[in-house]
């Protein structure tokens, strides 16, 4: 091999293993990387791509960095050793305090710190945990700086940044990539010295803790436009108020709150809990608002306690928050002036300051070195004087009137303030109201008086009125698909509404709702892939399922695998999945499968999607697959050739039900898959078989009326063209040809079946009957009715010899071409008088659509039903045709074909007008029944549907002359007679030249016409249009010979009236 030959194989390899990494399949990336390997030993793409891990997530974690300011010019200031000594102190201070917070240091560069929330420890609030943290990262650092400019005479400061974005999250290297990363570097240096500055992506999220000060936004290196930032002052003091948020059902919640209220107001009431359990989002607060405000109503007085997933256990942490929120106290706030505000607060409510403020300082931390001589008691005695002090405290608050207790979130209260709630529900005295709030749990006691509800999501009736409530202008379909995505939880509705129209809609998750939900699922590594799986493979599975999908990804080097079931169990009993059935799972949130959708990388999620592709078809044993789900997961892996034939049979199995639209769908749905595979013969392959399909279907449903039709047609011949495939090309002509016949473009339709056996190759010896019988049908439309009945018999005589499943499994064309010859034989031997044969090939069409498929079975069987009712009204029996009439009517309705629908309705109101003619209506009558039956065809003609529409237009003519309106009947049939040139549509040319006849006032011309109507019946060989001929020219000359020489050659019985009457003449 040259050395050219050597790279070209190189690249090649490279190519199709990078493709094979983008599509998730790593083993075989990592052969094509081992071949490249073992011809170039040091290829470094090579060993890139080996080295790849697959142990990654995609996460939208919250990230900050913290740098020191100059460091550079600090180094130089003072001795390394000082150096380092602060540094690390620096440090130290981070890892405690990160620590605390329960983030994580992911990496230390020079002198930043690259910090995570969210991992490996997810939490409900990292935003907060994070700026909080950065906080007092800062305030350290200020400690520090003092202490270095006392000790050393220099001073060091900090910058923060702090970010949250998605980013891949490679495990196994404990590193991150992406923007997101990049950008919260980049916000440091847009930070004062000893402040932290948040993005745009993290503001809207911690407004109601932190105060923070927006500024404008400013270009930053590496980082394209200008980049928004906010600098955080400080901890909220006192509480942001909640966006009201209308209450919707809740009847009972709210009867009862109504009626505590009223005993507490009245000093009665003796149960004064009310306990309101629920997950997250459920509606808990916004019932103790509810609460609120009706005390506030009456006159009462409100207090609040607030639980804080960062301090649950910190003693009475509630209780201070209370107390800071009160005296508007801050983490800036230094202990003496912490004890100035208690005072005040406490000689506020009439409290003795001197006994209770020793007491109440520890609450808040501040000790008695700030000016308070500390309580001379220990143990437990200090505990509970604590703890009465606390009570009183909040009693004066509260008052002596009607009044309400809410404690918020008690699933997050330590045990000191526990007993508090306890203590406030016995020592009240009726006119105390107690709201408690919590998640599902354990946190309530037995022995307190309280009533509980554990509160249900809404119904979709009620979710849907708070979406209208919350923003009237959603409309229908968007409300119908936030109650799907939501499940009835407020707290999801509300933040996806407001997301709608803004950039967060593109979003899967709102990012208020990100944390809480991802905190619910993550507990260890093991849940990660099984999430990943159950995500893609939808909001219900079942464990078989699941477990194909994981194991099928399965390393051989790898151990046992994960435990599919014991992870399902754990994630039941944390509520983010729920049981269905004895072995099926489900999200019990749509929001909660968003979330895990979103963890695996694309090149995971791809290899998910066709793994779960995989085992759907690999579990349909004796059962279809859900094909159109099989083909989404195959789009969704880019596996777009696999798609594309799901699609297929997806459409196959909806042509089978009928559901000829949704067939359509998934034709059209495969065209887009195939558009995105690689060009080359055998997409263009791909492509025709599914044009070809789709324009069939649309030929069946929509018949000529569809530009659609032509179009797909034409588009196969061009790929049959380009191709240079004889079979492909015979199929695209075949398909023109069906169009071409419903227009009446004959000559058209004739020129391309009498090119077709040219065509023919080998293995489609089935064609030769099924072109004869297409022609067949060609040449009784030009009315050539003896060459017609030749190739329909020879069609007929022909397809004995071949095996009927061929034609059923290749034929594209809607008429079924044995049906089809069928039929145009019975009009063959009708136009001969032989009813008898007529009626044969009449039922034999009938037999054969029942052999068909469907759409193939309906349409030809209202193809035939057509001829029925043609024959019926030929020969007289109007009954009959109405009866076939209203049948075909109510099987087109029946099967969806809307072509075959008008058709019908024409049909039926064809034989009603002739029933009218029978029956003596008077002038009027018919003139309505010709109009109506005008507007019927003309429509057909404005939708290029030309085949058959002269014999209407025969019986148009007779009702307008028998109507009295030989003028009009000579139009309408001259306008027939037109047509028939124009397309060379010529079977009923004799009837409609005897019809004119009629409408000619003339005898002499009324005989002329007559005599060239006979001619042309006896050159077709229509005998009987020729035997109603000179019935009609005996009735202006008498001539019996004429009429005696016809009827010896009219083969049909006495069934025909017509034959009645010339043998009564004769007679």
């Amino acid at each position: 091999m040259t050395p050219g030959e050597n790279s070209a194989l190189i690249d090649e390899l490279l190519d199709r293993a990078v493709r094979a990494i983008n599509e998730g399949d790593r083993a075989t990336a990592a052969t094509l990387a081992g071949e490249v390997l073992a011809v170039d030993h040091d290829n470094p793409d090579a060993e890139d791509l080996l080295s790849a891990s697959d142990h990654g997530e995609i996460r939208r974690l919250t990230i900050m960095f913290a740098d020191l300011v100059d460091s550079t010019g600090l180094s130089t200031r003072v001795e390394p050793e000082t150096y380092h000594a602060l540094v690390g102190q620096f440090r130290k201070h981070v890892v405690r305090i990160v620590g605390s917070y329960e983030g994580h240091i992911s990496s230390v560069k020079g002198d930043g710190v690259l910090v995570l929330f969210g991992h490996p420890k997810p939490h409900e609030n990292d935003v907060r945990r994070a700026i909080s943290a950065g906080l007092d990262i800062a305030g350290a650092v200020a400690h520090l700086s003092e202490q270095a400019e006392r000790k050393f005479g220099v001073t060091i400061d900090v910058r923060i940044g702090i970010h949250r974005g998605v980013v891949y999250l490679d495990v196994e290297q404990d590193d991150i990539y992406g923007l997101a990363a990049n950008l919260a570097s980049r916000l440091t240096a847009l930070a004062e010295p000893g402040s932290v500055v948040v993005s745009d992506a993290v503001a809207p999220l911690v407004r109601e803790h932190f105060e923070l000060d927006d500024r404008p936004p400013v270009p930053v290196k590496g980082i394209d436009g200008v980049l928004a930032h906010h600098i955080v002052a400080a901890e909220r003091s006192a509480d942001t108020p909640a966006r009201s948020v209308p209450l919707i059902g809740r009847a009972g919640e709210r009867a009862c709150l109504r009626e505590c209220c009223r005993r507490a107001h009245e000093g009665t009431l003796n149960v004064p809990g009310v306990a309101f359990r629920g997950e997250a989002g459920i509606g808990k607060t916004r019932l103790a608002v509810e609460a609120a405000d009706m005390v506030k109503a009456c006159g009462g007085t409100v207090v609040e306690l607030r639980g804080s997933p960062l301090h649950t256990d910190t003693g009475l942490y509630p209780v201070r928050r209370f107390i800071e929120r009160r005296c508007g106290i801050t983490r800036l706030t230094d202990g003496a002036a912490r004890l100035r505000l208690l005072f005040d607060e406490l000689r506020s409510h009439n409290l003795d300051p001197t006994a209770a403020l020793p007491l109440l300082a520890p609450v808040l931390g501040v000790g008695p070195e700030h000016g308070y001589r500390q309580a001379a008691v220990e143990g437990r005695t200090l505990y509970e004087l604590i703890a009465a002090t606390v009570r009183d405290y909040l009693t004066a608050c509260l008052g002596t009137g009607m009044n309400l207790l809410i404690t918020e979130d008690l699933h997050w209260y330590d045990p000191s303030t526990m007993e508090l709630v306890g203590s406030m529900l016995s020592s009240a005295n009726g006119r105390r109201l107690v709201v408690m709030t919590g998640r599902d749990g354990t946190w309530l006691r037995d022995d307190w008086p309280v009533h509980t509800f554990d509160l249900t999501p809404l119904s979709d009736a009620e979710s849907d009125a708070l979406i209208r409530a919350l923003d009237p202008t959603v409309g229908r379909q968007q409300r119908a698909e936030v109650c799907r995505r939501c499940d009835g939880v407020p707290f999801h509705i509300e933040h996806v509404v407001a997301g709608i129209g803004t950039l967060e809609d593109q979003a899967r998750v709102p990012e208020a709702l990100y944390d809480p939900l991802f905190t619910r699922m993550h507990t260890d590594t093991d849940v990660v892939p099984v999430l990943e799986a159950a995500a893609v493979i939808g909001r219900t599975g079942d464990l078989a399922l699941l477990r194909s999908v994981l194991d099928d990804g399965a390393r051989p080097d790898s151990a046992a695998g994960v435990d599919v079931e014991g992870v399902v169990a754990e994630l039941t009993a944390i509520r983010v999945l729920e049981p269905v059935g004895a072995d099926g799972w489900r999200f019990r949130h749509e929001l909660l499968r968003e979330v895990a959708i979103e963890l695996a990388p694309p090149s995971v999620h791809r290899q998910l999607h066709a793994r779960t592709a995989n085992a759907l078809v690999r579990a349909a044993v004796d059962v279809e697959p859900d094909w159109p789900v099989v083909a989404g997961h195959y789009a969704q892996a880019h596996r777009f050739a696999e798609a594309a034939q799901a699609y297929q049979k997806a459409s196959v199995v909806a042509r089978r039900r009928g559901a000829l639209q949704e067939a359509l769908d998934c034709l059209t749905n495969a065209l887009t898959q195939i558009s995105n595979c690689r060009p080359g013969p055998t997409r263009d392959r791909a492509e025709f078989a599914v044009r070809l399909e789709r324009g069939f279907i649309l030929g069946a449903s929509l018949g000529t009326m569809s530009g659609e039709v032509p179009r797909e047609f034409q588009r196969c011949l061009d790929l049959a063209n380009a191709g240079n495939n004889d079979d492909d090309l015979f199929a695209a002509l075949s398909a023109l040809v069906s169009y071409y016949v419903p227009r009446a473009e004959l000559q058209r339709a004739r020129d391309l079946l009498e090119s077709l056996p040219g065509r023919l190759t080998e293995n489609r010896r089935w064609s030769y009957p099924a072109i004869s019988s297409a022609l067949g049908s060609v040449l009784w439309l030009q009315g050539d009715f003896a060459s017609a009945r030749k190739y329909l018999g020879r069609s007929l005589e022909e397809w004995v010899e071949h095996d009927p499943r061929e034609l059923d499994n290749a034929w594209w064309v809607n008429s079924d071409p044995v049906s089809t010859a069928h039929t145009y034989l019975a009009l063959t031997h009708l136009v001969r008088g032989d009813l008898t044969r007529a009626e044969e090939e009449l039922t034999a069409s009938v037999n054969r659509c029942e052999n068909l498929e469907y759409p193939q079975n309906a349409y030809n069987r209202q193809h035939t039903y057509f001829k029925e009712i043609w024959v019926c009204i030929e020969c007289g029996r109007l009954d009959e045709a109405a009866a076939a009439a209203a049948e075909m009517r109510r099987s087109a309705e029946q099967t969806g074909l809307d072509l075959w629908r008008m058709v019908s309705s024409t049909e039926y109101a064809t034989v009603k007008a002739l029933m009218a003619l029978r029956d003596g209506a008077d002038a009027d009558a018919l003139q309505v029944h010709a109009d109506r039956l005008i507007r019927r065809v003309d429509g057909s003609r404005m939708m290029s549907l030309n085949v058959y529409l002269t014999f209407h237009d025969a019986v148009i003519g007779r009702l307008l002359t028998a109507a009295g309106l030989p003028g009009r009947a000579r139009e309408r049939l001259d306008l027939a007679l037109q047509h028939a040139q124009e397309t060379g549509m010529h079977f009923h040319d004799a009837e409609l030249m005897r019809e004119r006849a009629h409408a000619l006032a003339d005898p002499a011309d009324r005989r002329a016409q007559l005599d060239a109507a006979k001619q042309l019946a006896n050159q077709q060989g229509a005998t009987l249009f020729e035997l109603r001929c000179a019935l009609d020219c005996f009735d202006i000359t008498g001539d019996e010979v004429s009429l005696r020489s016809t009827l010896q050659r009219f083969p049909g019985d006495r069934r025909w009236p017509e034959r009645i009457r010339a043998e009564r003449i004769l007679t």
